[in-house]
């Protein structure tokens, strides 16, 4: 009986923070193909949003997804007005304030793309204008592999212009996570691609401090990718 009791008193803890006494709001922005926000139908599709589904189910919870751009994400991270975001890279300055699981929900890499195939054969691109999504850093090992300068980079608004601006030959190569390069380079015509394989960056939920155990969380994207590999 006193074994039962220490049970209770260690996970009723966690099992109330996964209780759904209150809804949680959590905030991402559309990064296909991992999570694609339609505007007319206001609905999200992706892996991620799947994630997001079969954790809600299991953890008994009610999760409301909002979209907003990524550098409204940027900023709202730190005010704690929502409850979590997805899919965020875990750096030093956002542990500050939210807790992360520590099960990604995919990794990925990042990509560099071309109007001409030839142009992606270079491992010098200094001197070369490069659209790039702004709040994005440039990782310290692809600058340093390709001679990457800050000062020539043309930062857009959302990877959607960053190819608008390829296309139109404003700069002569694109820098994005290589996945979501590929789903926008869709749209136009000629677009080529290479991944950079230097660097990978990993994504994960974050919640805003004392909503919810992540060792739950965890536990529930261990689940689902047992089930979907």
């Amino acid at each position: 009986m006193r074994a039962i009791f220490l049970f209770l008193a260690l996970t009723l803890p966690s099992l109330l923070l996964a209780a759904p006494s209150k809804t949680l709001r959590c905030v991402t922005t559309h990064y296909p193909p991992f999570t694609i926000f339609d505007e007319k139908s206001d609905t999200f599709t992706g892996l991620d949003i799947e994630y997001l589904t079969f954790i809600e189910r299991n953890l008994n919870l009610k999760i409301d997804v909002i979209h907003l751009p990524w550098a409204r994400v940027k900023k709202e991270m730190a005010l704690g007005y929502y409850d979590c975001y997805f899919s965020l890279a875990n750096t030093k300055e956002r542990a500050e304030y939210l807790d992360f699981t520590s099960v990604p929900l995919h990794t990925t890499k990042y990509g560099l793309f071309a109007l001409n195939k030839d142009k992606l054969l270079t491992d010098d691109l200094s001197n070369t204008p490069i659209a790039m999504l702004r709040g994005v850093a440039v990782p310290e090992v692809i600058a340093k592999k390709y001679n990457l300068d800050e000062n020539n980079l043309l930062r857009s608004l959302s990877t959607k212009d960053t190819f608008e601006l390829l296309e139109k030959n404003r700069v002569e190569y694109a820098i994005t996570n290589y996945q979501a390069g590929l789903w926008y380079s869709k749209e136009y015509k000629n677009v080529y691609a290479r991944q950079l394989n230097e660097f990978t960056f990993p994504t994960y939920i974050a919640f805003k401090r004392g909503v919810i155990d992540t060792k739950l969380v965890d536990e529930q994207i261990k689940r689902f990718k047992a089930q979907t590999q």
